[in-house]
């Protein structure tokens, strides 16, 4: 393919190289002067094209990752499918990759065409065709402030459309993965995809059955954290795509169903979509918790018809739903311990209810009984408030109950609130309830692993 540059002046395209970060200019810089080309690429450019400010830089240059490395103190060489650079700094990261090469021999790829090694550097005009989407193949250059485009990326961008660079089924099967981007872009940018680009959907959605569950897992959080989680899911159930990220969930959102999943799954979203446009931390397990929360349900309610106690039914309720949640996603063990301590709480804090006679603003904990206490001693005890509370919302508890266990959390900011990465294993797995001997219906009861 031959590619044809088009080289857009700064005053037309009307981005700054001051619109960028401070950072991601003293990357250029470096890489520049080491003799290097360098552009800022991607969703960056994109964004900064639409008025909008980058959540992050990605730097894109002729230099090798060891090469880039060299040439700044706190960087570090990762992936094995391609090798990129991360360039550290206080408040912020800097990807910077290398020019990927065009379709080689060299490019290892499984049977039905998806790459599995990528290791083949080349020049900026073989670059563009390695890309996902038009919007997402521009460069800034920083030594000409142009922009370049090959792909009428900007006219793309301009007309809110999504496209997929080279013919859509041969990319989407080169790494399935990517028909995700396409919902979460879609969503995400109001974006309308390319018929072309969403009937290859249909055609390659079943591939994503070959992605590890580790990679979908990290997928999906992006998809549901990005900023337009409620728009993102809705998105991928309306390309079939759900059914490959939460087994069993798909047929359980139906927007217009009164008695649908939606109900309670649509504040979870639309409360984390918030979080992200006020720039909060959001935990991903709170999302996961609420994303099942219907399921977890409908499997107690089964335990519970087998005559085992509610406390033993929601252990094993949890088991199961996990289970099914593993059988597409790999959710590490610190979020799925995270996701059952908030389940578990429920029931207790609603069976809890206020001390007679406790007043609405008292804030003091002198008001609470010995069990009330032991509950807000219980790990992730504000994480569990806060989801009773969306509850309350979807009238599935009383408000005065919300009310009441708010009063008693903890301030934001507690180890409740920190960043999952930030959390010591110390952290996850105290205070974990027994797990129930299970038992078929009709037998006896056997162990919960078996």
């Amino acid at each position: 393919m031959t590619p044809t540059q088009t080289r857009i002046p700064a005053e037309t395209h009307g981005i700054s190289l001051n619109d960028l970060s401070d950072n991601a200019r003293f990357v250029l810089e470096r890489l520049h002067e080491g003799g290097f080309e360098a552009y800022a690429v991607g969703g960056c450019v994109r964004d900064l094209l639409r008025g909008r400010s980058p959540k992050d830089f990605d730097v894109v240059t002729d230099a090798r990752p060891e090469q880039v490395k060299r040439l700044f103190k706190r960087a570090r060489i990762i992936g094995r499918r391609f090798k990129i650079v991360h360039v550290v700094f206080r408040d912020e990261l800097i990807e910077v990759t290398t020019f990927r090469g065009g379709d080689t021999g060299e490019i290892k790829r499984a049977d039905g065409g998806m790459i599995t090694r990528d290791n083949v550097f080349g020049s900026i005009d073989e670059d563009v065709w390695r890309r996902d989407f038009s919007c997402n193949a521009l460069y800034l250059d920083f030594a000409s402030g142009e922009l370049i485009d090959y792909v009428e990326g900007l006219t793309d961008i301009h007309s809110g459309r999504l496209r997929v660079i080279g013919e859509p089924e041969a990319r989407y099967r080169e790494d399935p993965v990517r028909m995700l981007r396409a919902a979460r872009f879609a969503a995400k940018l109001g974006f309308h995809l390319t018929p072309d680009s969403e009937q290859a959907i249909s055609h390659c959605r079943e591939t994503l059955a070959d992605i590890s569950p580790a990679r979908l897992f990290d997928e999906t959080v992006k998809l549901l954290q990005g900023g337009a989680g409620r728009q993102t899911v809705l998105e991928l159930k309306r390309l079939g795509l759900l059914e490959y990220l939460f087994d069993g969930l798909a047929t359980w959102i139906e927007p217009n169903d009164p008695a649908s999943d939606w109900v309670l799954i649509e504040p979870v979203l639309e409360a984390t979509d918030e979080r992200v446009a006020k720039d909060l931390p959001v935990n991903p397990a709170f999302l996961f918790a609420g994303l099942f929360w219907r399921m977890l349900g409908r499997h107690r309610v089964q335990w519970m018809h087998q005559r085992v106690p509610g406390e033993d039914a929601m252990v094993l309720a949890a088991d199961e739903v996990l289970a099914v949640a593993a059988r597409r996603l790999m959710i590490p063990r610190r979020l799925a311990e995270i996701i059952r301590a908030i389940w578990t709480l429920q029931p207790d804090l609603e069976r809890h209810v206020p001390v007679p006679g406790a007043k609405a603003g008292d804030k003091g904990k002198d008001k609470l009984t010995d069990e009330q206490r032991a509950l807000t001693e219980a790990p992730w005890f504000r994480a569990a408030v806060d989801f009773l509370c969306l509850r309350s919302r979807t009238n599935e508890v009383d408000e005065a109950v919300c009310t009441f266990w708010r009063r008693h959390a903890p301030e934001r900011g507690s180890r409740d609130e920190a960043p999952i990465e930030a959390l010591q294993p110390s952290d996850f797995g105290k205070k974990r309830r027994r797990r129930p001997r299970r038992r078929k219906p009709g037998g006896k009861p056997q162990s919960a692993g078996s």
